[in-house]
């Protein structure tokens, strides 16, 4: 589990690292977008990169969403199953995601050769250079996904004590 803890704990700093970066560099670009109108100067490169900033920042931050336990999820019908049951609910829904983010990097991937020769239209960057920033997001997202189903499959049943978990309980369990 030492070696999980690791590679998760250096996930983490990726994505922080991306987020803060993207978000970041959103900020300036529609910050310096502002100030160009305002003073009619031309700084038409900075919506394009802004919309890329903003899709990085987007993937990144899932990532870091899917850590905290703050992605969007209905358990009401998998709380009231037995335990058993909603072991392998919760297996087969992070199986699910875990298929699906796998499936959008495939089909990244095999467009990937056609992108590389595509260009933006006032950067001129590769579209595949932008393709591939958001498969490593989405790479972070499947393996977090594939380690949370077979989680489901190898841990231990755990006893119902009919008592909600708190905020800081579930903070605990994913950090």
């Amino acid at each position: 589990m030492k070696v999980f803890d690791y590679v998760f704990k250096l996930m983490d700093k990726l994505a922080f690292a991306g987020a803060a970066v993207s978000v970041g560099g959103m900020l300036f670009c529609v910050t310096l977008q502002v100030v160009a109108r305002m003073t009619a100067l031309s700084a038409n490169w900075t919506t394009e990169l802004s919309q890329y900033f903003f899709l990085w920042g987007t993937t990144f931050a899932s990532y870091i969403a899917a850590r905290r336990g703050k992605l969007i999820g209905v358990e009401l019908i998998q709380n009231q199953m037995a335990p058993l049951v909603k072991r392998i609910m919760k297996f087969l829904s992070w199986a699910a995601c875990a298929f699906f983010y796998a499936l959008v990097i495939y089909y990244c991937f095999a467009q990937l050769p056609k992108l590389m020769g595509q260009t933006t239209p006032i950067l001129k960057w590769s579209m595949g250079m932008i393709y591939i920033v958001m498969m490593a997001g989405l790479c972070m997202l499947t393996v977090y996904s594939v380690y949370l189903a077979l989680e489901q499959l190898v841990k231990k049943p755990e006893a119902d004590s009919g008592k909600e978990k708190t905020m800081e309980e579930i903070l605990e369990e994913v950090e």
